[in-house]
C-alpha cells in the first residue's frame, strides 16, 4: 500500500480572550490507501480540530501555526482558497459528527448531494439526480427515488448518517475522514454504517481516519491508532499491537475503563483528576498531574516519542 496521507508537526491555535490556546501541538501521523487510522482520546483532546485542519476548516479565530498536511505529494498548507476548495468534496470529503445539523434543513436531501456532482464532476441536474439516486441505494436507503426529494426532518438519525455518507462519497474521494460517524445511533445501526464504510473503503481504495470514542470499534475496524490527549499523540502504532501492549499510562487507562472486564456491581475503572488547561503551559509531561507512575523527570521535562516495537511509539518517561 502506497502512502496517501502524511501530517507532519501540525500545530493549530486559537486566539481567546486569555491567550492563546494550542488544540493541537506537534501532531505528526501517517496513513496508507485502503488502511483504517483511528483517532481517540477524550473530548477537547484535539481530534476533531485535526481532522477541520485537513479540510482545511479552521474558524477563525484559529489558524494553523506550523507543520505540514502532505495529501498525495501535495503540501494542503501551500494552496490557496480556491485549489483547496476544488480537493474539498472532491478528493478528500468528512462525514461530520452530527448530521441533522450538517445538513440544510431547507434543502431536500437530493439537492444537497446534487451540488458535489455539479461542482466537481459538471453533472448537468439530471445526471446529477440519476446519481445521486443511485448513490442513496449504494448506502442502503430504500425507495431512494421518492427519499431523494424528501427533507432531513424526514429521516431518522440513521437514515441520516447515511445521506451524509452518500454526500462524502459521491466524488469517489481518495480520503474520508469520518468524525463519531455513529454517534447517538444504536449498536445495530453503528454496525450497519461501520460495516457500509468498510466495504466502501475497499471497493474506492480510500483511507479512512476514524474519530471515536468507542475503543470497541478501534480494536474490531482500525489498522493504526493514534491516542490524544491534551493536544498531542501519546501514543501511535499498529491497534492490535497498541491493545495488548500499551506502552503509555494514558492508554492503559482507556483501556481499563473498557466495561466487559468488569464484574456485576464492580465500579468502572476511572482516570482521576483532569485534563489540563491548554492555555496555561506547564512544564514536563501533559499526563504527570493524573498519571499513577510520576516522578520527578516527569514533572519537569517534556517526553519525546520513542519507539518502543515495530511502528509502535509511545510519549512517555517510563519507557526505555
Amino acid at each position: 500500500m502506497s502512502t496517501l496521507l502524511q501530517v507532519k508537526n501540525l500545530t493549530v491555535t486559537f486566539r481567546v480572550p486569555r491567550g492563546t490556546l494550542c488544540a493541537v501541538d506537534s501532531v505528526s501521523f501517517s496513513l496508507d490507501r485502503e488502511e483504517t487510522l483511528a483517532i481517540v482520546g477524550e473530548s477537547g483532546c484535539g481530534k476533531s480540530v485535526t481532522a477541520y485542519s485537513i479540510m482545511g476548516l479552521i474558524p477563525s479565530p484559529g489558524k494553523i501555526a506550523a507543520g505540514e498536511i502532505v495529501f498525495a505529494g501535495r503540501d494542503l498548507l501551500k494552496l490557496d482558497g480556491e485549489e483547496m476548495r476544488k480537493i474539498r468534496g472532491d478528493r478528500i470529503a468528512m462525514i461530520f459528527q452530527e448530521p441533522m445539523t450538517s445538513l440544510n434543513p431547507v434543502l431536500s436531501i437530493g439537492n444537497q448531494i446534487m451540488e458535489g456532482l455539479r461542482l466537481h464532476r459538471g453533472l448537468s441536474r439530471r445526471e446529477a439526480r440519476e446519481v445521486g439516486i443511485g448513490l442513496l441505494e449504494q448506502v442502503g436507503i430504500g425507495s431512494a427515488k421518492g427519499r431523494f426529494d424528501e427533507y432531513p426532518h424526514q429521516m431518522s438519525g440513521g437514515m441520516r448518517q447515511r445521506v451524509m455518507i452518500a454526500m462524502s462519497i459521491a466524488c469517489n474521494p481518495e480520503l474520508l475522514i469520518a468524525d463519531e460517524p455513529t454517534t447517538a445511533l444504536d449498536v445495530t445501526i453503528q454496525a450497519q454504517i461501520l460495516e457500509l464504510m468498510d466495504r466502501l473503503k475497499s471497493k474506492n481504495r480510500m483511507g479512512l481516519i476514524l474519530i471515536t470514542h468507542d475503543l470497541g470499534i478501534v480494536a474490531e475496524r482500525s489498522h493504526r491508532t493514534a491516542v490524544m490527549y491534551a493536544g498531542k499523540i501519546v501514543e501511535y502504532g499498529p491497534t492490535r499491537e497498541l491493545f495488548h501492549n500499551p506502552g503509555h499510562p494514558y492508554t492503559e487507562g482507556l483501556l481499563r475503563s473498557l466495561p466487559q472486564d468488569a464484574r456485576p456491581g464492580q465500579p468502572l475503572h476511572t482516570i482521576p483528576g483532569s485534563v489540563p488547561d491548554l492555555l496555561v503551559r506547564q512544564p514536563g509531561c501533559g499526563f504527570c498531574n493524573r498519571c499513577p507512575a510520576k516522578d520527578w523527570q516527569c514533572e519537569t521535562a517534556e517526553p519525546e516519542m520513542k519507539e518502543i516495537d515495530s511502528g509502535h511509539f509511545v510519549r512517555c518517561w517510563k519507557v526505555r
